[in-house]
């Protein structure tokens, strides 16, 4: 963690330092040898989306049964996977430990949280007032706030009466490099996200546009409401969450109607499959597609309160057969437009051919995990459920099926419908996994299984091909690995490097 620090102590000193109205208009090239000592320096810091967006956490990304890890993908096209898809996708987690940090999200929600202790630390010595000040404060107790639960939900195990006296995290208030870092209980880990959420909750800044696009590169009201509303779904309190994402919504409830305002790319794609003569495969991908490093592309979309993406570095997310089963093929413009066919082939899976979808959001790397309009309503339904309202929670998750299904399918396609609670549930948590594939599947199975509901449990298996640290050995028997609902194994080791830079003071995870 100190390297951590140190990487982005320097960094800080370099930062960018674009106002909000240049934002959008120029890319953050210019840099300066500047510590940062007015109110301008730390809205620009804060401004700076590149610092704070990229979530690449490969234990979320494979860890689950929305990715497909499996012997026909693999025998079909061996490049689909390296050693680490399939040591994160089995939850092997002595190899876990040992895999790069860059590749577990760790070293990047410790810059996050960094910069804010960098900025807290500092504003009491701006020439500015107490007004002028409270939303940046605000904002760094929520960036802060956001990066230990994204953290917690990687790296400890899920919060219970059972498990608070667990293993949390390091709790850093400050850049000191002396500053206490063994892990903390997860108890007072979550009393430290609560109470920084509290303060974050005092935020005025509203959701807003800057420059025609809204201002989700930076904290809101709308936001913090959202990120408290999963919080406490986290906690299985749901008339908070419920509470959190109403209040959301009430500010902004914007939809994107993928009937209007979905289509495929205007730019062909095509690859050459032989089988045996050469033929040409048109590949249709979504047109989020199209700029892959345009970030108004990613604003326009137009959902999101906050600015944060699930970014996959090998570019493959490959849905799982059980994820693709539960969409309809037919009506559902999520799989029309998400999920592209053939998506093997533009990886070079042409001699011989092998189809295998991707599932696509904005480009091929990252997918939208901020909290969002659909995020909320979702929420609200599945709270609204649980707390005995099924009727009303089907007819919060049918505001945003109007959006995502064919409108020309029958009424009874578009619109969920129940006739008890038990399965009402399971189709709001059914569309819950269409809406959200890949980002919220990790933080949902730990909160499933720890919540007084055995209804929801769910118990994640895979059958592949031994392995080792460098190499996956196709020719043995494949192996059945399971991750039981209550295993050690929904926390994540941190990585070795990281234990070993601590001097033994930072404590490994036990399985």
């Amino acid at each position: 963690m100190k390297k951590v620090y140190k990487y982005i102590f320097a960094l800080a000193m370099m930062s960018s330092f674009i106002s909000c109205e240049e934002f959008l208009e120029e890319s953050p090239t210019k840099s300066a040898s500047i510590v940062p000592k007015s109110l301008e320096n730390f809205e620009s810091l804060l401004d700076n989306y590149a610092g704070f967006y990229k979530e690449p956490i490969m234990p979320i990304i494979f860890g689950t049964d929305d990715y497909e890890l499996s012997t026909n993908l693999y025998d079909g096209f061996s490049r689909a996977y390296q050693p680490f898809n399939a040591i994160y996708g089995t939850w092997s987690m002595e190899f876990a430990a040992n895999q790069s940090s860059w590749y577990s999200g760790w070293p990047d929600e410790w810059k996050k949280i960094f910069t804010a202790n960098l900025i807290l630390e500092q504003i009491g010595a701006v020439n500015a007032t107490e007004q002028e000040k409270a939303n940046i404060i605000a904002e760094c107790h929520f960036i802060r706030a956001y990066s230990y639960f994204v953290l917690a939900d990687v790296y400890c195990l899920p919060y219970s009466d059972a498990t608070k006296t667990e293993l949390g995290l390091p709790l850093k208030e400050s850049t000191s490099f002396s500053e206490n870092i063994e892990r903390a209980s997860l108890e007072e880990t979550y009393a430290f996200i609560k109470a920084d959420l509290t303060k974050a909750l005092q935020i005025t800044r509203k959701f807003n546009k800057v420059n025609g696009l809204n201002n989700s590169w930076r904290a809101s009201t709308s936001a913090v409401n959202g990120f408290a509303a999963r919080f406490y779904l986290a906690l299985n309190d749901y008339p908070k969450a419920q509470s959190f994402a109403q209040e959301a919504l009430n500010e902004y409830s914007n939809l994107r109607n993928y009937n209007t305002d979905m289509r495929y790319s205007s730019i062909p794609t095509q690859a050459t499959i032989f089988n045996p003569s050469p033929t040409r495969v048109d590949v249709l991908f979504p047109y989020t597609h199209d700029q892959q490093s345009v970030v108004a592309d990613r604003l326009e979309f137009g959902e999101s309160y906050y600015f944060r993406m699930l970014s996959n570095a090998v570019w493959a997310y490959w849905p799982s057969q059980q994820l693709l089963s539960i969409y309809d093929q037919t009506y559902d413009l999520r799989f029309k437009y998400h999920v592209v066919e053939d998506y093997t082939y533009t990886r070079g899976a042409t001699r011989p051919p092998f189809s295998y979808p991707g599932y696509i959001f904005f480009f091929k790397e990252d997918i939208p995990s901020g909290p969002s309009v659909p995020e909320m309503l979702l929420i609200k339904a599945e709270c609204q459920v649980r707390q005995g309202m099924w009727n009303e929670g089907i007819t919060t998750a049918n505001i945003l099926r109007a959006k995502r299904i064919d409108a020309t399918a029958p009424v009874s396609a578009i619109n969920l419908s129940a006739t008890s609670k038990g399965e009402a549930l399971t189709k709001v948590l059914e569309e819950r996994r269409r809406e959200m594939p890949f980002v919220h599947r990790w933080y949902d199975v730990r909160r499933y299984n720890n919540n007084d509901d055995p209804a929801d449990d769910v118990v994640m298996s895979r059958t592949f091909y031994p392995f080792n640290a460098t190499a996956i050995t196709a020719g043995q028997a494949p192996v059945t690995t399971v991750l039981d609902k209550k295993s050690r194994k929904f926390a994540f080791p941190i990585p070795n490097e990281e234990i070993l830079i601590a001097n033994g003071k930072l404590e490994q995870n036990k399985y």
